[in-house]
């Protein structure tokens, strides 16, 4: 017994029943009477068994594992949601694992070996699913959620802020305050939340008579909103208003008004950004945002992982307004 781990047949052996009794005791399927279960577990206490999850497994065709994946993870907010995620799937009796498709390689392209850990679920965030994966992953039994993305497939659920009416709502605040002159500062331009940020924007400035922002669009990185701060206010100096798609952009586009175009925030170029990162928050920054209800997107995605009779749901919670010092308030 110290050679090898302990099996179910050296339980059972030793607690004098059936094999059939101490696996339907561990798995939780099926009953055993009082007096077996004592028997048991004096046994597993004393030999120290431990269920091997992988025999779980094979047995029941699908494990206790939810599959993350992920095509970057360099974005500050993200190491937060997956905190709260795998805390939030540990409360529940459920294993995280975590898949980064790097390029070239594309969740699309991770698919086939997710499945092969037999995974309750996928969660798929910072990435999108084509139909052809999402199927595969129906006709296995592995229910499939878009975190912080709209479904663009016809099965598969997908849970996001409203990030149109987030940037309608950030088109009002910077109108309100006195701007009249804005523009917009994006990230990755066929990110589904870059594009739905940006079209809400424009279409509610639009609603409100201003002509068309400026506009620059690159990537969801500090460096690239320094960089598009300096290139949109040398094409634009009568800017008075910058949106951003992200809070990282927006720290970036700060310190370039600050430093490189000597302009001060708000009194003249007022800065708003989305998602409340970390770095939101900071002195340095403060920057006004809309606050992403990341808890409240993470228990929506739960259910509907885990809930096998729900048909396809696409589920748009409202992001909330936070006043920082990077705008003045409206």
């Amino acid at each position: 017994m110290k050679d090898k781990p302990p099996t179910q047949k050296d339980v059972a052996r030793y607690a004098g029943v059936s094999q059939a009794a101490v696996s339907r005791f561990v798995s939780g399927r099926g009953a055993v009477s009082e007096a077996t279960r004592q028997r048991i577990v004096k046994v597993i206490d004393q030999v120290n068994y431990q269920p091997d999850p992988l025999a779980r497994v094979l047995s029941s065709g699908r494990s206790n594992i939810i599959a993350i994946v992920m095509a970057s993870i360099t974005n500050p907010w993200y190491p937060v949601v997956l905190e709260l995620i795998t805390r939030e799937l540990h409360h529940l009796g459920l294993q995280t694992l975590l898949f980064n498709a790097t390029p070239p390689q594309t969740v699309d392209d991770l698919i086939p070996l997710v499945l092969q850990y037999r995974v309750r679920g996928v969660l798929i965030t910072t990435a999108t699913l084509h139909s052809a994966a999402a199927e595969r992953c129906l006709r296995h039994g592995v229910p499939v959620v878009m975190f912080n993305r709209y479904s663009q497939v016809a099965n598969g659920h997908s849970v996001s802020t409203d990030n149109v009416g987030g940037g309608r709502m950030a088109a009002d605040a910077l109108l309100r305050t006195g701007c009249r002159r804005p523009a917009f500062l994006g990230g990755v331009p066929t990110a589904s939340t870059n594009r739905d940020r940006r079209g809400g924007y424009a279409r509610r400035l639009a609603e409100m008579g201003v002509a068309s922002p400026p506009m620059l669009e690159r990537e969801f990185t500090y460096r690239w909103g320094y960089d598009a701060a300096r290139q949109l206010l040398h094409a634009h100096p009568d800017i008075d208003g910058l949106f951003c798609a992200d809070d990282e952009i927006a720290a970036g586009a700060i310190d370039a008004l600050r430093y490189a175009l000597r302009k001060r925030v708000p009194e003249d170029v007022r800065v708003f950004g989305f998602d409340d990162h970390p770095v939101a928050s900071q002195a340095a920054y403060g920057i006004t945002t809309i606050r992403q209800p990341i808890e409240e997107m993470i228990e929506t995605a739960m259910g509907l992982l885990l809930d096998a009779d729900r048909g396809n749901e696409h589920r748009l919670l409202q992001g909330q307004l936070i006043y920082r010092d990077s705008t003045p308030r409206g």
